[in-house]
């Protein structure tokens, strides 16, 4: 999603800690909604050790307290990001802090509805984060002994730096689920993004992007090559042996020990977890997507040979996978034959015929997956290709061309790529037109979350002190 919202409005509803994940807070247990806070000072007890930890409160929101070091923090921090901080005690700074210190009280609200929601992080993804923004921090510095000078003149060691980019990736983590959460919402709210606004919001985007890659739309059919002969009875074979199981109501896990030829999950049970469609080959994501949890299907074929699938359990757009992958063998003669079948296509791809209908009449043969793809880099198409494509002449493509057979490594055996070349734009300054739908898309979605959040703040009790 792009971000384009210009000027320091883009520091809102999360924005601002792109620089500095979380400000640290100190909850106020003892804060009853709607009610004064007593003392002027509170203890900051999810500060970093060695940092001062009497501090001024600049802001409550709901039962927790944002402290001026908390502040500052994030100022420095945006500081070292790149962010132009007006001088301290000037009109400007005092402005531009207030706009940091509603920024921070935003996505102090977005953790606090996303602790409501029950919103957790796995560790390995927090460990991740925190890792990355390290690393990013890391590669500001000439050296680790100019960073670490750095690291304590903000009053910290390394590991209360490590600890505290921990804690802020767990709640950026948070955020960024329960944001995702409102963005899968049906019901939010209607709005209107104008032309204007698209244009006026591309303007911003557009003055530091790099020129846009090349772009190729095309049509692509993919020759499977299927095993013949003894390896072909020998998968129906092994087949029904499968089936067979099944029918005596063994559990899945254990015959997929016994039969799959995956082996990152064979020992596992054959289990692949908590999948996304997208990350899957169509005709499995059809299979899965289109089963009930608890249920076994099967066999599927796909690139990689035939599959048994079970979905265990259901969370949201995911489900919790396990397969067992019949492997058959294929042998030199099965792939000379699909390269064969695959000049033929090319062929009556060159004289005009639909990819849609050969897909149809070879399927089996042709993987069943998406045929048309628009304004792909030039890269991300050729890359598909054992070296890229380039003595057929795809790295330079001319509208209206087929390219192929084209050999291709997917994790099975070796397939052919065609592709018909429906548009080539060279690489040049990107366009309107490029990223319009993407801008108008996140536009509309910030102002739905917007207003959402509008009516959270007004039934959260706030009181900004600065």
């Amino acid at each position: 999603m792009i971000d384009s919202n210009p000027g320091m409005k883009a520091l809102r509803a999360g924005a601002c800690l792109l620089a500095a994940p979380l400000a640290l807070s100190a909850p106020l247990s003892a804060l009853q909604e709607n009610e004064p806070v007593a003392p002027d000072t509170v203890v900051a007890t999810e500060f970093p050790a060695g940092v001062e930890t009497l501090d001024r409160v600049v802001a409550v929101v709901g039962d927790t307290a944002i402290l001026f070091s908390d502040l500052q923090i994030t100022l420095y921090q945006l500081q070292g990001a790149g962010a132009r901080i007006p001088p301290e005690g000037s009109d400007r700074w005092k402005a531009f802090a207030d706009d940091v210190l509603e920024a921070m009280i935003d996505d102090l609200i977005y953790l606090q509805q996303a602790k409501n929601a029950g919103i957790t992080v796995p560790e390995d993804r927090v460990t991740q984060m925190a890792d990355d923004i390290f690393a990013e921090r890391r590669s500001r510095f000439s050296s680790d002994d100019e960073m670490m000078l750095a690291v304590e003149e903000t009053g910290m060691n390394m590991l209360q730096f490590r600890q505290m980019l921990r804690s802020q990736a767990q709640a950026e983590g948070m955020r960024q689920a329960y944001r995702f959460e409102l963005e899968q919402r049906t019901d939010l709210p209607p709005v209107i993004v104008s032309e204007e606004e698209v244009e006026a919001a591309f303007d911003e985007f557009a003055q530091n992007q790099p020129p846009r890659p090349a772009l190729v739309s095309f049509n692509r059919l993919v020759v499977t090559p299927s095993p013949s002969g003894s390896a072909r009875d020998s998968a129906l074979a092994r087949t029904i042996r499968v089936q067979n199981d099944f029918a005596n109501e063994e559990e899945f896990s254990v015959l997929a020990r016994r039969h799959s030829d995956d082996e990152g999950t064979r020992e596992q049970g054959g289990e692949l977890g908590w999948m996304s469609r997208e990350l899957l080959v169509k005709p499995f994501g059809d299979a899965a997507w289109g089963a009930r949890p608890g249920q076994t299907l099967g066999p599927v074929q796909t690139q990689f040979g035939l599959h048994f699938i079970k979905v265990e359990r259901q969370r949201g757009a995911e489900r919790f996978l396990r397969h067992i992958l019949l492997r058959p063998e294929i042998k030199d003669e099965d792939i000379e034959e699909a390269r064969t079948l695959a000049i033929q296509i090319a062929d009556s791809l060159r004289a005009g015929a639909d990819p849609e209908r050969l897909l149809a009449v070879f399927r089996g043969q042709v993987a069943d997956e998406a045929i048309r793809f628009d304004d792909v880099p030039l890269g991300s198409l050729v890359s598909q290709f054992t070296g890229g494509g380039a003595e057929s002449g795809l790295t330079a493509p001319t509208a209206g061309m087929v390219y192929g057979p084209l050999p291709m490594q997917r994790g099975g055996p070796t397939e052919f790529g065609l592709v018909h070349i429906l548009t080539f734009r060279p690489e040049g300054p990107i366009e309107i037109g490029d990223v319009r739908d993407q801008i108008r898309q996140s536009l509309r979605t910030r102002k739905q979350i917007d207003i959402i959040l509008e009516e959270v703040r007004a039934n959260t009790y706030i009181d900004v002190r600065f």
